[in-house]
């Protein structure tokens, strides 16, 4: 039982993995997407305040993914966990270089926010890693 258990969990980690990789990209879409609204080239109705909404129903969406991922594995106290949750911390830090409501952007703090979310990617597959092996 031990084995076919071991199986499972390196195949659901994979499928998490997976996950992780196509949310990181939606992510920085995302981010990219500031880009194209302050110059303009954006949808009429895409604006900061809708891309925040959407940001931010994409990361409960992750959360849920990977908080029943923690709970199947019993993981919740774990340095995974805290990796994860530290990685989300700074992909909610990441809509604080917006201002809706004068459609503005601070670049310095995107630069460094969009840097500290590589750092915690990292930081998670790493402690992902040292898990499954």
């Amino acid at each position: 039982m031990t084995a076919m258990t071991s199986k499972y969990r390196i195949l659901e980690t994979n499928v998490l993995l997976e996950r992780f990789v196509t949310y990181n990209e939606v992510f920085s879409e995302y981010l990219k997407t500031i880009k194209i609204i302050e110059r303009g080239e954006a949808l009429r109705y895409e604006t900061y305040g809708r891309l925040i909404d959407n940001y931010i129903r994409n990361i409960k969406q992750f959360i849920k993914l990977c908080n029943s991922y923690l709970a199947k594995y019993k993981l919740e106290n774990s340095l995974v966990a805290e990796k994860l949750n530290n990685y989300f911390f700074d992909l909610m830090g990441a809509i604080s270089c917006m201002n809706p409501e004068s459609e503005t952007v601070d670049h310095a703090s995107l630069e460094l926010a969009q840097s500290r979310i590589k750092e915690r990617q990292t930081e998670f597959i790493n402690s992902i890693n040292f898990f499954i092996k």
